[in-house]
């Protein structure tokens, strides 16, 4: 049997428990050999749970000790930069929890560090990842080009309390900023901003209207003083539209895409409403059949793609230079506020 990809996983918290230790623990590429966190009891929990032997306080620690190709970081922003340095330091390929860094700056020079020590450096900005998201895009832009994106993600929090070493702006928002820009395929050109603050010391809505340089035009919505969590994203084109639901509400996820039948459809009043033709897309069943939340999340689907592009020594689906990018996007709309 090949060598299997042997991981270190940093940070034992909730992504860690839920999310990725349980999808790299059916990917039979991979073996998980140690995992590290700051309150170690964490650790050997998840640890004992999982069958890995080894458990760390320090991630120097187990950096030294432990015989790895590979480290998946999923510490809080604050602490990504440094833990992502000393492990592509220590030679290791790394998985990185989004954000890349708490700003552009910190992004762009782990992608520099990176580049300089050769290994693969992926970040998991896991919508690009989710299989719904793919499989959508893949149909629409089969049949039209696209010409209009459209991105929102709503919460209801205290953005002040809850988000309080970043701004939940390019820790969170950068999900939608980064599913738009990678819709999209182009990088911001002219862009206007309107940020909001509503019953909070902080900003916590933002509304954005921006022109691609490949012609695309796009908007981003976001607001922490909605009732509920929505998160959508539309794609428009003559040939085609599509409505991707990420969550209106509860963890439902599923598209519909419209086609083009020829003639105008303007006016419901006037001319009646037209039959318009779509197809209905189910995340759970383009997932296999997978109802866990990582599986038709996007979640496994980051996992494998890493272990894949180490494997194989190819790119993954998001390195560090593409998401430092998206932070460049998401510093460039603040930058642009009217």
């Amino acid at each position: 049997m090949a060598k299997k990809v042997r991981l270190g996983i940093i940070g034992a918290g909730g992504m860690a428990t839920n999310i990725h230790v349980p999808s790299i623990a059916e990917i039979e590429e991979a073996e998980i050999v140690a995992i590290c966190d700051l309150f170690e009891d964490k650790a050997k929990a998840l640890a004992e749970k999982y069958g890995v032997k080894k458990t760390y306080a320090l991630h120097h620690e187990m950096l030294a000790k432990e015989d790895l190709d590979a480290v998946v970081v999923l510490v809080n922003p604050d602490r990504t930069y440094w833990v992502a340095y000393d492990c592509l330091m220590a030679g290791k390929h790394v998985l990185m929890e989004k954000p890349a860094g708490i700003n552009s700056y910190q992004a762009h020079s782990l992608e520099r560090t990176a580049k300089e020590v050769g290994k693969i450096a992926a970040v998991a900005m896991n919508r690009r990842h989710i299989p719904l998201v793919q499989e959508v895009l893949k149909r629409v832009k089969a049949v039209t080009p696209i010409t209009q994106v459209d991105s929102r993600f709503m919460k209801y929090s205290d953005v002040d309390k809850g988000w309080h070493y970043a701004s939940a702006y390019h820790c969170d928002i950068i999900h939608a900023i980064d599913l738009l820009r990678y819709a999209v395929g182009s990088e911001p050109r002219d862009v206007a901003t309107v940020v909001g603050s509503f019953m909070s010391p902080v900003d916590n809505a933002w509304s954005s209207v921006i022109k691609f340089e490949n012609g695309v035009t796009g908007t981003l919505r976001a607001n922490y003083r909605s009732a509920s969590r929505l998160h959508d994203l539309e794609i428009h084109g003559p040939g085609a539209c599509a409505y991707i639901n990420l969550g209106f509400g509860d963890m439902k996820c599923e598209a519909k895409i419209y086609y083009n039948q020829g003639g105008s459809m303007y006016s419901a009043a006037s001319a009646g409403v037209k039959q318009a033709e779509y197809e209905y897309i189910d995340a759970i069943e383009v997932a296999e059949g997978r109802e866990e939340y990582s599986h038709y999340y996007g979640y496994k689907a980051e996992n494998v793609d890493f272990i894949d592009a180490i494997i194989n020594n190819r790119e993954p689906l998001c390195t560090i230079a593409d998401a430092a990018k998206s932070m460049d996007m998401a510093e460039l709309m603040l930058e642009k506020r009217i």
